[in-house]
């Protein structure tokens, strides 16, 4: 596809907007049916519905088969806005875009079997693959294995797993990723978690699934980026991908601030004090100053990064280490922020947050669970940068 057919199938700017129109248009189903997820730990199927039906499962599938091939910087929008709703909704459609990104690298074949259909195909993904075989068998590979906290498996119609890839000449294996169909394989409830409950996120389980060749890709091939001119986003290096990650988690503390905020305005009283209101309290007052600037914080750290990346892959040039560690400090420090903020507004709000009816509580389980996520490690976050900032070049992962 040359850059013209590319532009004319690109999601322009106005229409870019309205994706997180119709992300707001489908938060009320996504809160109606939250407590539903917290008791099934899955998303119900009218919230699937609701997030398919306002095309948010088509945000990474290419523009020329009917795709937004969303930007980072708008995706980071998009995702914030349904994490306002419901964090685990967000997450699902965040996995989702991720899973899409990479498999559009899968070549045109793999794309048509993917996307040929329709562009409203929900995925997941899981890179690690411990346990996991790969017997080459004519014209691919029988892959058996266990890939555990798929979030989003119930939704979605394919898997990017990771796969260990012969490796013919040199003897032995490679870490890999493959394309699966989840109906090839089985779900097994292991996702029983204190928070993030609607993600769903239990095991894959494949036995003996056939795999062509052309469904599979070398990890180092996927990090190589070579994607073909004109479709920016799958320029993307998969460490920066991580961005879109924290994207949740800035919705559910908005979410919190708003919960907070409107407690205040509604003049609830301040217990064991001569304050007759919230709002009248000094601390409370610098509590919300310090929760407000360190929510803003996280969200201009993201679009900074979301910004640099999206203009490094439109540029075709490839992002320098320093940048590439700079994108991932951003997420650590915004994750760290976000993660204050609510700890702020918690204490605001009093012991009623922790009631199990109470929606904040949840966004907080929500928050903190996501938080501990590998990609939203600050402190391997600052490893990484700081050995950029001296020109250190040893890796520290992979996913940079």
């Amino acid at each position: 596809m040359n850059r013209l057919d590319h532009e004319k199938h690109a999601l322009p700017a106005d229409a870019a907007r309205t994706l997180v129109e119709a992300a707001r248009a489908a938060s009320p189903a996504l809160r109606r049916y939250a407590d539903d997820a917290e008791r099934n730990s899955r998303l119900a199927p009218e919230a699937a519905r609701a997030l398919q039906d306002a095309g948010l499962f088509r945000l990474g599938t290419p523009g020329h088969l009917g795709g937004h091939e969303l930007s980072l910087t708008t995706s980071v929008d998009v995702l914030a806005e349904i994490g306002l709703a419901c964090p685990s909704s967000a997450w699902v459609v965040m996995v989702s875009y991720v899973a899409q990104q990479i498999a559009a690298s899968f070549g045109d074949k793999a794309r048509f079997e993917l996307w040929g259909d329709g562009p409203d195909v929900p995925m997941c993904g899981v890179f690690s693959s411990v346990g996991v075989t790969a017997e080459p068998v004519e014209g691919g590979l029988l892959v058996s294995g266990r890939w555990a906290w798929a979030s989003g498996c119930h939704q979605a119609e394919w898997g990017v797993l990771g796969v260990p890839l012969p490796r013919p000449a040199a003897g032995g294996t490679e870490p890999g990723v493959a394309l699966l169909r989840t109906s090839d394989l089985t779900i097994e409830a292991t996702w029983d978690m204190a928070g993030m409950r609607g993600t769903g996120s239990d095991t894959l389980v494949a036995d003996g699934v056939f795999v062509p060749y052309h469904r599979t890709r070398t990890f180092s091939d996927v990090v190589a980026l070579d994607a073909r001119a004109g479709e920016p986003l799958y320029r993307v290096p998969p460490g920066s991908l991580t961005l879109t990650s924290l994207a949740p988690l800035l919705g559910a503390a908005r979410a919190v601030f708003r919960t907070t905020l409107d407690a205040v305005e509604n003049g609830k009283p301040m217990a064991m004090s001569l304050h007759r209101r919230l709002a009248d309290s000094p601390s409370v007052q610098a509590a919300l100053a310090d929760a407000a600037t360190l929510i803003d914080s996280a969200s201009l750290h993201l679009a900074r990064s979301a910004a640099a990346v999206d203009a490094a892959a439109a540029s075709s040039a490839a992002p320098p280490l320093l940048d590439r560690a700079r994108v991932r400090m951003d997420v650590g420090h915004a994750s760290t922020c976000l993660r204050q903020a609510v700890q702020l507004l918690l204490t605001v709000n009093g012991a009623g947050s922790f009631a199990r009816t109470a929606s904040v509580q949840r966004y907080w389980r929500d928050l903190e669970t996501a938080a501990r996520h590998p990609t939203l490690n600050p402190g391997l976050a600052r490893e990484m940068y700081g050995r950029a900032l001296v020109g250190d070049e040893r890796p520290v992962t992979p996913m940079v």
